[in-house]
């Protein structure tokens, strides 16, 4: 969950370097480089981060601890010119750490500058394209849908933190209202939410507009009432206050921008970026910056089509091994597991996937239920990224949409064991240093995810009995995912028009309903690479472990290879191939 609220709220990452920091002397020796090359990638989180970013309750326990002041908190806003300073300053870092010797630093370090830099040169965003990225608003991942789960997650560690959650709510009408002149100015530019994407975030305010009792109420009390700093006197004036803002402020936020939405003509062209102003660059940036590849599209759109090829012939291998399974295409029949909750269903992914991933410590987790003002705007599950210097009994958080039905199992898999949450906490136990830990890399992470979820049917408690149903489904998902991501090039980047589009759909998924071939077609166009996130990033992880794997032969091991990849962390393709073979040098 948090890589997605990252990436909405990302916009306050704005690097305020005024760092007196020298890379090396020219005749400095090993040791001295080393040395300072750590004291300069341990001052950099409070230069990554605002000390007044709403992220730092998100990412930390104790931000103090990590060089920032004790600051209030405040909601997302960036303007043009914070795109322009941060970009600036990050051309800036660059220099600082290009002076230092790589040959010097140790191979961990060595790894450290790389991701560093990787990162650095991918996170530059064109200011031409401030209104095409600067947009807050949307129907499937837009911060205002998130902003009652983030609420609902605030821990009050000290007063300071009680007063910025206050402060959130106090000033959200007139920051919403910044949100909405935003997509006016964004509609002025020919690049803002089309009609129908903007009626929806209309409905979903009114969604929230209705649930007076407001379930944030019951949640926040409770935690008030727990905290030290309060004697019992003031958490009854701390806890009326809360009811109070959250009735007259919040409500009256969602309010405001339902009524300025409604006062605004939305685009009437429902088209992909490639149709807008720099479009098609923006989409190439968003590639580069959000997937972590540095592929052309034309070169992306050839791999994606030789996926769809390689699993039409591999289903034509199990046609051949399970007679008539190809007409066996009821995949909601299969069976993943006897479990009948949540919790038991993750308890037996952790154990059965210690054979094929590196163990760490019992990782203790929770699961919530999304509260019934949110559910028609929720995934059917999602991880609540953990903070960084949380202790490990600490409860990590998945949050479900409606009941268990065990068809859940992959998606279980893939925001639990080994999913998002054993990798985030796998990582974070690395100890590396904390700038590791808030570089943003979602083709990485969701790459990560997906790989897991589309490995996971393996361990299904009848896996052997159904293998082969299985495993056309597998194929099946396969191909549909690189389907999927030649859907985004094309209405991104080709320009498809939705007649194209559904002509597309229709050719390879057959007869959809209208309402249906709309509802993914509006989601196309309102998330821009979202879902070459997911899929490509998947079948660029998997693509490794199959190269890997065929060269090592017998020395290849599931543990060993999924090692590397956790341990290398959150990086670019360009990162992971390389310390892949790296591996596979050391190996053979």
């Amino acid at each position: 969950m948090l890589k997605n609220k990252k990436r909405i709220i990302s916009w306050l990452l704005v690097l305020t370097l005024g760092l007196g920091i020298v890379g090396c002397a020219p005749k400095a020796n090993s040791a001295e480089v080393r040395k300072e090359f750590d004291v300069f990638v341990d001052s950099l989180p409070s230069e990554f981060v605002s000390s007044d970013d709403m992220n730092l309750e998100f990412v930390f326990k104790n931000p103090q601890n990590y060089g920032f002041d004790e600051e209030i908190l405040n909601l997302p806003y960036a303007t043009k010119e914070d795109y322009q300073d941060s970009a600036n300053d990050s051309k800036e870092l660059l220099k600082k750490l290009d002076a230092f010797s790589y040959k010097d630093l140790t191979l961990s370090q060595q790894l450290t500058y790389d991701v560093l830099k990787d990162s650095l040169n991918r996170g530059i965003v064109d200011d031409k394209f401030y209104y095409l990225d600067n947009n807050y608003l949307g129907s499937f991942i837009g911060f205002q849908a998130q902003l009652p789960l983030l609420l609902s997650e605030y821990t009050f560690e000290r007063q300071n933190d009680l007063d910025s959650y206050f402060h959130i709510l106090e000033t959200s009408p007139e920051v919403f209202k910044k949100y909405a002149d935003n997509e006016k100015e964004r509609q002025k530019q020919n690049v803002g939410m089309s009609q129908n994407i903007l009626n929806k975030v209309i409905e979903q305010c009114n969604n929230f507009t209705k649930d007076k009792d407001v379930f944030l109420i019951e949640d926040i009390n409770k935690k008030i009432d727990k905290v030290e700093f309060l004697n019992e006197q003031q958490k009854q004036e701390a806890k009326k206050k809360n009811e109070d803002l959250l009735k007259n402020k919040y409500l009256k936020a969602y309010t405001i921008l339902k009524e300025e939405l409604s006062t605004i003509k939305g685009r009437t062209d429902d088209v992909g970026l490639s149709q807008l102003p720099n479009g098609k660059e923006y989409y190439e940036y968003l590639l580069k910056a959000k997937v972590g590849v540095d592929d052309s599209v034309k070169d992306i759109k050839k791999y994606l089509e030789k996926q769809i090829k390689a699993c039409y012939v591999e289903m034509a291998g199990l046609s051949v091994k399970y007679p008539n399974i190809i007409e066996d295409t009821d995949f909601d029949s299969l069976k993943y597991t006897s479990s009948t909750s949540f919790e038991e269903t993750i308890d037996y992914l952790s154990q059965q996937i210690k054979k094929d991933y590196p163990e760490t410590e019992t990782i203790n987790y929770s699961v919530k239920t999304v509260p019934d003002a949110m559910k028609d705007n929720f995934s059917p599950a999602a991880y609540l990224q953990g903070k960084i210097d949380a202790s490990d009994d600490e409860l990590e958080q998945i949050w479900v949409n409606g009941k268990f039905d065990q068809n859940l199992f992959t998606t279980l898999a893939h925001e639990g064991f080994s999913g998002h949450m054993y990798q985030h906490v796998y990582f974070k136990r690395l100890k590396l240093p904390t700038i590791r830990y808030l570089l943003d890399y979602n083709g990485y992470s969701e790459g990560w995810a997906t790989y897991i979820e589309n490995n996971s049917y393996q361990y299904a408690e009848n896996y052997q009995e159904q293998e082969g149903k299985f495993k056309l489904y597998q194929l099946n998902q396969k191909a549909t995912e690189a389907m999927v991501c030649l859907i985004d090039i094309g209405i991104h980047y080709e320009g498809w028009t939705y007649d194209e589009y559904k002509t597309y759909m229709k050719e390879n998924f057959g007869s959809l309903e209208e309402t249906d071939l709309k509802e993914q077609y509006d989601l196309f166009i309102e998330t821009p690479t979202n879902y070459m996130q997911y899929y490509l990033s998947g079948m660029r992880l998997q693509e490794l472990h199959d190269d890997a794997k065929k060269e090592l032969g017998d020395k290849f091991k599931e543990t060993d290879f999924n090692k590397v990849i956790l341990e290398t962390g959150p990086s670019s393709f360009d990162i992971l191939e390389k310390q892949v073979q790296k591996y596979i040098d050391t190996t053979k």
